[in-house]
């Protein structure tokens, strides 16, 4: 069911009640948001009712809002319209784990906005995604055999029509008995492309590919198997588009892959690329940057969740690889350098925390990024120097006390004015910060190692030996007893 917004959710906590926080003069915390906890689950103290994962934004009905996923405390939508006064307009009640979500349109379907919405090990059939999804014919209750208590939903995406940011409604439900850890959407709107991110090596499927040009009828329209390689995996973690929807970049765990979309139905691979240097591929989003004499060049932006995020509690661990793939090179992309935070360097608030780069959002206009550091808070990174080799360099900084930041993004941004960013976060639920341009900029821009980079150095403060990974160095064959964040275990 739809919450009661006025008598069930509380505001944002006063900034005076949070925990210290530290950062740059040009980025500060304005507020934050808690998530009520909808599950019932959450209610006997076992898990963390806030534990906000993805966050997209969509302008509607004259309003800017923000859509921000959750481990099975539904779809939380927040009118951003006044950034500095951030309400929550709603909480669509879909109870599942990943929650990643996309928000996407489709030419023939009259102006509607839709939010894909993902299950992969959770989904509880009571809750309204599921009720509604039901009602329209789609099978999304699991067998007797196979259901769990509350886990009795079939996993997948749900395809939510949000055109009505206060009356949200489940209109499609696409199965993926494997699960739906990310779901990327072509630009056209008419296809959705699948990462199961299954940590086992197996042939097929790699990466799932559905036509949902016909949302109430989604139908298969193929496969992409993905190499066979040692270490975490042949599947796909997660899949970015380009602009025009010609290429896709996949994280596939074990290495990265570059994939020809021109015919979105039938996708081809381009090239397939490993680098020792990355523990577990989890994103890789490409940019356009531009040299000062006048050439572009074509980069990918690879993230390295270490370990899964459960390389913790020291500071920092992963970091992010860039990669040339300008014309030919796509087909043998070439290593430009490796950068990595090095400010709140040790051990993290949390003896089980973890502190590695995750979901980042390029601003390519702007030349700008925003990426999330789970217990290292969150970064606004220049990217304006890669085109002619230079480095890139944080510019913005802030992390609380009971910092555990998943993803970190704006609807827009400035260089040298003032915008508002939004952090979904795993213990606090939505913080809402404010970059002024024309503030100081952060004293600590990162380490960053030019050309392919023979040790990553991660840091080292107060007589703590944080962990080195060397070229050569494969990932872990198993993942096993780790304390999985963003890869949730079968519950």
């Amino acid at each position: 069911m739809l919450l009661a917004v006025g008598a069930l959710l509380t505001p944002g906590t006063a900034l005076a009640q949070e925990p210290a926080g530290e950062g740059s003069p040009n980025l500060s915390l304005t507020q934050n948001l808690p998530y009520p906890a909808i599950e019932k689950n959450f209610a006997k103290g076992s898990e963390v009712a806030n534990y906000g994962t993805d966050i997209e934004f969509a302008k509607l009905r004259g309003k800017e809002y923000a859509f921000a996923g959750s481990y099975k405390n539904g779809l939380q939508i927040f009118d951003i319209s006044k950034p500095s006064k951030t309400k929550r307009a709603q909480v669509y009640d879909c109870s599942v784990t990943q929650g990643d979500l996309q928000v996407f349109r489709q030419a023939d379907e009259r102006g509607r906005t839709f939010v894909a919405y993902t299950s992969d090990t959770f989904g509880n059939v009571d809750s309204d995604c599921y009720r509604e999804a039901a009602a329209k014919g789609f099978a999304v209750r699991k067998s007797a055999s196979t259901a769990q208590g509350a886990n009795n939903g079939k996993n997948g995406t749900f395809i939510i029509d949000v055109t009505n940011p206060k009356k949200p409604f489940t209109v499609s439900f696409v199965e993926f008995p494997l699960g739906s850890h990310n779901m990327t959407v072509h630009p056209s709107g008419d296809f959705l492309y699948n990462s199961n991110s299954e940590l086992i090596t197996n042939l097929t499927p790699a990466i799932e590919v559905f036509d949902i040009s016909n949302l109430r009828a989604p139908k298969k329209a193929g496969d992409l198997k993905l190499d066979a390689r040692p270490g975490l995996g042949t599947n796909s973690h997660d899949i970015t588009f380009n602009e025009s929807g010609t290429r896709a970049y996949s994280a596939a765990l074990s290495h990265g892959v570059v994939i020809d979309t021109s015919k979105p139905g039938a996708p081809k691979i381009t090239s397939t690329f490993d680098d020792e240097a990355v523990n577990v591929w989890h994103q890789v989003d490409p940019v356009t940057l531009r040299a000062k004499n006048g050439s572009k060049r074509e980069i990918l932006i690879a993230e390295d969740e270490f370990a899964g995020a459960a390389g913790g509690p020291v500071c920092p661990s992963g970091g992010v690889h860039v990669y040339d793939v300008t014309g030919d090179k796509e087909k043998a992309p070439e290593k430009l350098g490796y950068w990595n935070i090095t400010d709140f360097a040790g051990p993290t608030h949390d003896a089980t925390g973890t502190c590695t780069a995750h979901v980042f959002d390029i601003h390519e206009d702007q030349q700008l990024m925003t990426i999330a550091f789970y217990n290292g808070g969150v970064r606004v990174v220049d990217l304006s120097k890669l085109a002619d080799g230079g480095p890139m360099e944080a510019i913005a900084s802030y992390k609380t006390e009971n910092a555990d930041s998943w993803s970190f993004k704006a609807p827009r941004v400035s260089r040298n004015g003032v915008f508002y960013a939004f952090g979904n976060d795993i213990e606090r639920g939505l913080d809402v910060y404010r970059y002024d341009g024309r503030q100081a900029k952060s004293k600590a821009p990162g380490a960053w190692l030019p050309g392919p980079a023979l040790e990553v150095p991660t840091g080292r403060r107060s007589g703590v030996s944080l962990p080195q990974v060397k070229t050569g160095a494969s990932a872990p064959a198993s993942l096993a007893g780790y304390r999985m964040r963003c890869m949730l275990p079968q519950q």
